[in-house]
């Protein structure tokens, strides 16, 4: 089937459990009239319709284009968009704090009906938080805001960070024979981003009851410095007993990075990628958390519209599930009409 006709299946799958969700079972109306007009097709009771502005902004810190994690929630994004009846700005700071920041401030002058971000860094809180003082309805995905934009987003979708490190350390001690002393390799994109700490967090909560501490490396969010860093200490440390990557550019990078520096040892880690579904298929990964990105993208979005349509207040929700993707279930991501959704 053309990729056209399962995008299409799945938004019709979306807008039916939308439609449930609100509790309405009536038809949608079949007039072709602007988003945000009556009568553009949206639902009888007034979702996809009510609220005058429906122009939003959707800004990724990781370049989509460049990451299959960041891909999904920029699919989620849209598929929510779609059904809301949303004009979606979509943009990226590509990795750059700075350019982060001057996305974030150009949203307060632009005044969009919401505005959704991610705080991987805590150096624009202040400027989401000016957002919100103009008046704009900011909600929060993939990491949540750590200091003064607690108080300014209406909500944060994503992953309980500590809480699957947890499930992360425990499949690794069960599976690894591990004594007090024994290295055991925790590369991230930024360690010192919360999504990192709180993980690695989780992960450290489990090993102590072995001895056993991470050794943090920073790898940068882009493939080849990543494999670089990763292979340079793996060749420097042969005696390291396993790999845990904190994060999906570590992760899809370290069975290269072993290969590379002739080391084979076992590896657990976060996100998933095509590179991390042929790992774990072929028994060099163990298993990966799931953060569903997907659902970041989707559900911010989603609540946006019912919050702008009929005043509902937003919800936190965690993204991460309670369970690791391992071989006995890896087939689930290898659909390839999920492209975008699940890998």
């Amino acid at each position: 089937m053309s990729q056209s006709f399962h995008k299409s299946r799945r938004l019709l799958a979306l807008a039916a459990v939308a439609t449930l969700s609100l509790g309405v079972l009536s038809a949608c109306s079949s007039s072709s009239a602007s988003p945000g007009k009556s009568g553009s097709g949206a639902l009888k009771d007034g979702f996809g319709d009510r609220a005058k502005s429906r122009n939003v902004e959707f800004i990724t810190y990781y370049d989509p284009s460049q990451d299959a994690f960041w891909n999904q929630i920029k699919q989620g994004a849209e598929d929510a968009a779609k059904l809301a009846h949303f004009s979606l700005k979509e943009e990226t700071a590509a990795g750059d704090v700075g350019k982060m920041t001057d996305l974030i401030n150009a949203a307060a002058a632009s005044k969009p009906a919401a505005l959704v971000i991610s705080f991987n860094d805590p150096a624009w809180e202040n400027a989401a938080c000016e957002v919100a003082k103009a008046g704009v309805a900011v909600f929060a995905y993939n990491v949540p805001p750590s200091g003064p934009a607690k108080d300014c987003v209406k909500a944060f979708v994503g992953q309980d960070f500590f809480q699957v490190g947890t499930y992360v350390g425990q499949k690794l001690i069960d599976s690894v024979d591990l004594s007090a002393g024994d290295k055991v390799l925790c590369p991230a994109e930024e360690p010192s981003q919360q999504y990192a700490i709180q993980r690695g967090g989780g992960v450290e909560s489990i090993l102590k009851t072995k001895g056993v501490k991470c050794t943090y490396l920073r790898t940068s969010g882009e493939d080849a410095p990543a494999l670089d860093k990763m292979q340079a200490w793996l060749t420097a440390n042969k005696d390291v007993k396993a790999i845990v990557p904190l994060g999906g550019t570590p992760h899809r990078n370290a069975v290269q990075a072993e290969d590379a520096a002739g080391v084979k040892v076992p590896i657990v880690g976060f996100d998933t990628s095509p590179q991390v579904i042929d790992g774990i298929k072929s028994g060099r990964i163990l298993a990966t958390a799931d953060q569903q990105g997907y659902v970041q993208g989707f559900q911010p979005v989603l609540e946006a519209a019912l919050f702008l349509d009929f005043g509902l207040s937003p919800a936190t929700i965690n993204s991460g599930g309670n369970s690791l993707i391992d071989k006995s279930n890896v087939s689930n991501l290898e659909d390839k009409a999920l492209q975008g959704v699940r890998w």
